[in-house]
């Protein structure tokens, strides 16, 4: 079910923390909020920017303690819009290796000019671990020295990839996977179906994001169907077919950077399915998430023991970290594959 504040499903802790800096007037100049991808973090960054310039949501505060942005008043209008004048986001510009040290200087430039509408002046970094070190070096200047009101927000998949110095100037606040039941009643309320709902909530490993997702668009869930029946099938592969297979994979990426989206999303997949087949031996498989795979995880883990399937799971987290830090991503997953 969706907490009653500001409708996120889960995270309770979490948002009544940034409601309760809120009402108190005590905000910090910067929030990391950090967890998975698709868990919900950057729709309570976006409900955190509204309820911060909303002011209806302020008066509304006084009168009762529950209370949404109203939607409506112009600072919503504009935030709705992505208008707002006092509202800026940063990201990775197209082909780019990382967020530039000239991106965070222009930020700076412009967190240092008077608000607009006398208010708040947000920053919101959806993916901070494209910063690079320099990058992140320019914006702990920022931090360093705050001005007046002026809030950053960073998004990140796991804050250690970030460098201490930096984190250490930021709140930091942790997004936890959800349970599969919050999914799976959100998925309802959607529309789901009971059989879909179960599927579907079981697949995203506590990504709600990652679970609507899934409902909404079919085509991007068959696409993570195929995924997992292309990996069931490089077991059945020669090691030149598996390259292959990596070659037709990574043919449409333009540069590495393409290239270490895809085989993340890759990687993600092939330790799910690997999961699961664990969780198999250990008689667990009331928790499979592939679900309409179980044939094919219970084969594996007949031929598999499970101490090599743990292994293959540790070489996969290595593989992760060498895209990361940007090493050859070709490289590292052909390496991966030597050991299947």
């Amino acid at each position: 079910m969706k907490n009653d504040n500001w409708q996120v499903v889960g995270h309770e802790k979490n948002i009544k923390f940034l409601q309760k800096n809120i009402a108190n007037n005590k905000l910090a100049h910067a929030y990391l909020f950090t967890g998975k991808p698709h868990l919900g973090k950057t729709l309570t960054a976006q409900k955190f920017m509204a309820a911060i310039l909303c002011h209806d949501y302020h008066r509304q505060n006084k009168i009762r303690n529950k209370s949404e942005p109203c939607g409506q008043c112009v600072f919503c209008s504009q935030m709705n819009k992505g208008i707002y004048p006092d509202a800026y986001y940063l990201k990775k510009e197209t082909d780019k290796k990382n967020i530039s040290v000239e991106q965070v200087r222009e930020i700076q430039k412009l967190l240092s000019l008077a608000s607009f509408l006398n208010s708040y002046k947000i920053v919101l970094i959806e993916k901070a671990e494209d910063l690079s070190e320099s990058s992140q070096n320019a914006l702990l200047k920022i931090l360093e020295e705050p001005k007046g009101k002026t809030i950053l927000i960073l998004l990140t998949s796991d804050y250690k990839l970030l460098l201490p110095t930096l984190v250490s100037r930021c709140q930091l606040i942790k997004f936890l996977p959800l349970a599969d039941k919050l999914i799976f009643e959100h998925l309802i309320d959607l529309g789901a179906s009971r059989e879909q709902a179960k599927l579907l909530s079981a697949l995203a490993h506590g990504q709600i994001g990652m679970a609507v997702d899934f409902y909404k668009n079919p085509d991007f869930f068959q696409a993570h169907q195929d995924r997992i029946s292309q990996f069931f099938n490089l077991f059945e592969l020669n090691l030149v077919e598996r390259f292959n297979f990596i070659n037709e994979l990574l043919g449409d990426a333009k540069n590495n950077a393409e290239m270490n989206e895809y085989l993340d999303e890759e990687l993600d997949c092939w330790q799910q399915v690997l999961r699961d087949i664990l969780l198999q031996h250990y008689g667990l498989d009331s928790m499979i998430a592939s679900l309409n795979f179980k044939n094919e995880v219970v084969n594996l883990s007949r031929k598999y023991s499970a101490p090599r399937i743990i292994s293959l799971l540790e070489q996969i987290k290595t593989a992760k970290k060498f895209l990361d830090y940007n090493i050859n991503p070709r490289l590292a997953v052909e390496n991966l594959l030597l050991n299947f």
